[in-house]
């Protein structure tokens, strides 16, 4: 039967999207092969219907999440092939200007928000660019590319179970082309296929020829439509076949060779497509076999261009794009005299509360937030004050709540995602350290992610064991692209709340368990300490104390009981670990010539190293004796409160320590 015209322009322009990404793909293994790519570069050659398929079901303003293996889904999104050959390449002129690579193209006006080179983690990414369409009502739907090797992943269950139970327009699309790098995926699971798993999150599960150009169409389709239509997600299951190995130049030693035989024989995405123009009368052998030379020369033309033609980046620009340029904020200046008395966690409240009335962009995600009764309190009431839009109360679930807000942030608004204990962080570092922290970098500066962090840290002295006390300020520290406060009194977790909730990055906001019930005055209205703007707690000239959180209380009991010495210690609060207020901190130490850096944080590669290195490479010639760190032993924090008060500084340790210091005993 003869298709019809309306056929006839969709089939001809996925036939030619088919094979404008083989012939792009097959080009990549050619060069690869010649040693002119790197080796890390992953091939669609055998999958090109699905990308066809899906980006054809899709609006032009709707929003994909994309993998190692995207080159497909993004040239069916319309990226321009010249601008990919280029990013493979690493030249300036490619669409994350040489930093993201094979594995990293985006381009946020196509909206294709980021290939991933994470196995899974694009899922959570993409029920925050959901969430995000759905509290603007631009009736958009994101599409979240995975692997069947994903559905393996702790990030793909909490992913799927946030977005059923919050209806999110999002479609989670699995390419299943057999093999996890070596596993098939037969020997990976216990069922027949992926998409069985979605009636454990009461969502449709639906598997289709992944190598029918024309059904990945129609199931596409039908779920971002029920998608749109606020019916929530699907879990779309489309069954293909990589015809090259994990990677360009893999020796693919691992899958019997009449099996991928069968499916280039059988199952090749162009013959198929092509076939149905022909056997429709669309499209003769000959006008096919055209088609396929002009763009294998366009491809070849890019890929000669990007190699030969296209200049690299400036080495000057290898740092830039790691924050987002902003205006800095007004400091609000002292707190004023007769501010109300507050406790720490009503400052945070009031922080939050004050912001989200100022601005509608402000989301908060959590476990037990907005609740009366839930956990620390923060956020009690705002379920009520707010809305459950807003305020989005979560399962236990830390990989899919700060997933959710990367996505949410790189879609404009300003999500503050609660995790209970920082020492939970540990289950979600993939999207803190891989995603939140390197996508503006990463991604050529395209997006900036305004998210905040918060969690608290520390010991408290209730006995909570090694693995709710520990304080982990050093990891976010060492991860570029985050910043990281930690204060230390109501007022300036108000001050320092705001100005992080405003910042265009990502913020890790550290409150100390043992802060939480502290009092003290917090100026009411707003109220903001610029991020990197440390505080000088106590004026003295003998030595510098150095540091932040609760150990600043420990600091000025330490330095009152030097003062009765004759000891005069000047103490001071950094409250931003990251940026850090150097000009303050070196201020101090040219004045004094001697540093105590005091941390409750571990020894080895810990904070305090780092800002004694910071004061050595800067102030070394003030120095009149050698620096010295307390802190934490190097050991995980026992349950036992003796032991716990063994392991952790005091006042005392930190007055001997100024002692030898200023006597000129060292570590004595």
């Amino acid at each position: 039967m003869a298709v019809t015209h309306i056929d006839v322009d969709l089939l001809r322009e996925l036939h030619r999207q088919i094979v404008t990404i083989r012939e792009f793909e097959t080009e990549l293994l050619h060069a690869s092969r010649r040693g002119d790519l790197a080796d890390a570069t992953h091939l669609c050659i055998g999958q090109e219907a699905i990308a066809a398929g899906t980006m054809a079901a899709l609006r032009p303003d709707d929003l994909i999440t994309s993998t190692h293996r995207g080159h497909g889904h993004c040239i069916a999104k319309g990226a321009d092939i010249r601008r990919m050959m280029a990013e493979l390449y690493g030249k300036a002129s490619g669409y994350c200007r040489g930093r993201g690579g094979s594995m990293h193209i985006a381009d946020f006006s196509l909206g294709i928000c980021g290939a991933n080179g994470i196995v899974g983690a694009g899922m959570p990414i993409a029920n925050g660019i959901a969430l995000a369409a759905m509290l603007k009502g631009t009736g958009q739907v994101c599409l979240s590319f995975f692997g069947d090797g994903a559905a393996n992943q702790g990030s793909f269950h909490e992913a799927l179970n946030l977005a059923a139970i919050w209806k999110l327009p999002v479609v989670f699309l699995c390419e299943n082309n057999q093999y996890a790098v070596s596993m098939a995926a037969n020997e990976s699971m216990a069922i027949e296929n992926v998409a069985d798993r979605a009636a454990g999150y009461g969502m449709p599960g639906v598997v289709v020829d992944g190598n029918d150009v024309l059904a990945v169409r129609e199931a596409t389709a039908q779920a971002v439509e029920r998608a749109r239509t606020g019916e929530g997600p699907t879990l779309l299951e489309c069954k293909t076949y990589r015809i090259t190995g994990h990677y360009a130049m893999d020796p693919d030693r691992y899958r019997p060779r009449d099996e991928r035989q069968w499916w280039e024989k059988n199952n090749d995405p162009v013959e198929r497509s092509g076939q149905l123009l022909t056997a429709g009368g669309a499209a003769t052998e000959e006008e096919l076999k055209a088609l396929r030379k002009a763009i294998r020369t366009e491809v070849r033309d890019a890929h000669r261009r990007a190699k030969d033609e296209e200049p690299c980046p400036e080495t000057d620009e290898t740092c830039a794009d790691l924050y987002t340029p902003q205006a800095p904020l007004a400091d609000s200046g002292p707190v004023p005299d007769g501010s109300p008395e507050k406790t720490f966690v009503e400052a945070l409240g009031q922080a939050i509360g004050e912001e989200m009335e100022r601005d509608e962009r402000v989301v908060l995600i959590g476990e037990d937030v907005g609740k009366r009764g839930g956990a620390f309190q923060v956020s009690a009431g705002m379920l009520e004050r707010f809305g459950p839009e807003r305020i989005r109360d979560t399962p236990i679930s830390e990989a899919a709540i700060i997933g959710c807000g990367v996505g949410a942030a790189m879609q404009g608004l300003r999500p503050i995602c609660e995790i209970m204990f920082s020492d939970f962080v540990t289950v979600a570092m993939d999207q803190i350290a891989n995603q939140a922290a390197k996508m503006r970098y990463m991604f050529g500066g395209q997006v900036s992610v305004p998210l905040v962090i918060r969690a608290t840290s520390g010991c408290a002295g209730r006995a909570r064991g090694a693995q709710h006390s520990q304080s982990l300020e050093a990891w976010f520290m060492h991860t570029p692209g985050l910043k990281v406060v930690y204060p230390s009194t109501p007022a300036e977790a108000k001050g320092l709340l705001t100005a992080a909730i405003r910042d265009a990055d990502p913020v890790i906001f550290l409150e100390h368990k043992g802060l939480l019930q502290d009092v003290g005055p917090v100026p009411g209205g707003e109220y903001i300490i610029p991020l990197g703007k440390a505080a000088v707690k106590r004026e003295g000239r003998d030595l510098t104390i150095v540091t932040y959180a609760r150990a600043v209380h420990i600091a000025l009991h330490a330095a009152k009981r030097l003062q009765a010495e004759g000891i005069q210690a000047e103490v001071i609060d950094l409250r931003t670990l990251v940026p850090m207020d150097t000009d303050t901190l070196l201020t101090s130490v040219r004045k004094t010539g001697r540093v105590l850096v005091l941390t409750e944080d571990c020894q080895t590669a810990g904070a305090a190293a780092e800002i004694i290195a910071t004061v050595t490479d800067n102030a070394f010639g003030a120095l009149r004796a050698a620096p010295l760190r307390v802190t934490a032993r190097d050991v995980p924090l026992p349950y036992s409160q003796p032991l716990e008060s063994c392991a952790l500084p005091n006042s005392s340790v930190v007055a001997e320590a100024a002692r030898r210091l200023v006597e000129g005993r060292g570590n004595g």
